[in-house]
């Protein structure tokens, strides 16, 4: 018998909102038997394999943001509580890492806010990661028009892998994304010329896209961030190629005037722009100036980027 334990952070959750993820997911609920622990957790237990990442991704969609889901294998039979001794615990990426969300808090004064706002500001994030893949580049991983005194950027980890159709170009925006929800240490297999396919059991340490067809595609990873899975990359996948990619916890952040959206292939900072490092911690603090620029104590986690500097190597490492 497998238990999957689903617990949700941030709202409650009941035994029919795990019948409808479940649903969601592409399986049938009717074949577990539900135990609600608390209003934020219950169990499901029967004999019936499900993704933990299916299910995640389900629940995201239904609007049940913040639920993790952990697979608990060698349960008893009739033993339906979380008080049971298992003999393997199988946690998804997000439990893994004991920490599913990260964030960054953005201090300005009044004038600073005022002139952002009437000088037609956004503010872009972009994300980074590593790989030995070549060819690959950042994109806009988002933007917003969302900000005040206090700005709180948060994400999650959650991914998802995706190709597409678009081709790889200087401010191009990758459109007609085929996604799916994805850990490390899977691949999604692309299986078609239109690039879809499915998640099987790939390297561990990796998310990798494979591809099974003789026609090239783009292919990246998405990150959820503010609840929705975006892109941040994109790679040329060739055919009978395989690209492997590393998520990292650094992000750059640029306050610009520029009208491009989420998705848009960047090379060069907008303009000054901050590099942050959250390896060592999932939060950090940093503080902008519309005439000074970024501050964040001088620390070794950040950097200052210059307006126009190449953010490529910055934002994809090479591990080759």
């Amino acid at each position: 018998m497998t238990q999957y334990i689903f617990e949700r952070t941030g709202g409650t959750l009941s035994v029919s909102n795990v019948k409808a993820i479940a649903d969601e997911g592409g399986y049938d609920p009717a074949v577990l038997a539900y135990t609600q622990v608390d209003s934020k957790k219950v169990n499901a237990t029967g004999t019936l394999v499900m993704a933990p990442s299916t299910l995640e991704h389900a629940a995201k969609k239904l609007g049940y943001k913040g639920t993790a889901v952990t697979v608990v294998d060698g349960v008893a039979e009739g033993a339906h509580s979380s008080s049971n001794r298992a003999r393997c615990v199988a946690p998804s990426i997000g439990n893994l890492l004991g920490a599913t969300d990260y964030g960054v808090t953005i201090s300005m004064g009044q004038n600073t806010v005022a002139a952002l706002s009437s000088g037609n500001y956004s503010l872009f994030g972009f994300k980074g990661v590593q790989t030995s893949a070549g060819g690959g580049v950042p994109l806009v991983w988002f933007k917003s028009d969302d900000f005040g005194l206090d700005t709180e950027v948060s994400w999650e980890v959650q991914y998802e892998a995706y190709t597409s159709r678009s081709a790889i170009i200087p401010n191009g925006q990758i459109k007609g994304l085929s996604s799916y929800a994805i850990d490390l240490g899977q691949t999604l297999e692309v299986e078609t010329p239109q690039g879809t396919g499915s998640v099987v059991d790939g390297t561990e340490g990796v998310i990798s896209i494979e591809n099974l067809t003789t026609t090239q595609v783009t292919c990246g990873i998405s990150e959820v961030v503010d609840g929705t899975a975006q892109p941040l990359c994109a790679f040329p996948l060739y055919g009978n190629g395989l690209d492997a990619i590393v998520p990292i916890q650094k992000i750059l952040l640029t306050f610009s005037t520029n009208t491009v959206n989420t998705g848009t292939v960047i090379e060069k900072a907008y303009s000054q722009s901050i590099l942050i490092d959250l390896t060592a911690k999932t939060h950090r603090e940093v503080a902008f100036d519309i005439n000074l620029g970024w501050s964040w104590g001088g620390f070794s986690w950040a950097q200052a980027i210059r307006p126009s500097t190449n953010v490529v190597p910055l934002l994809i490492e090479s591990n080759a």
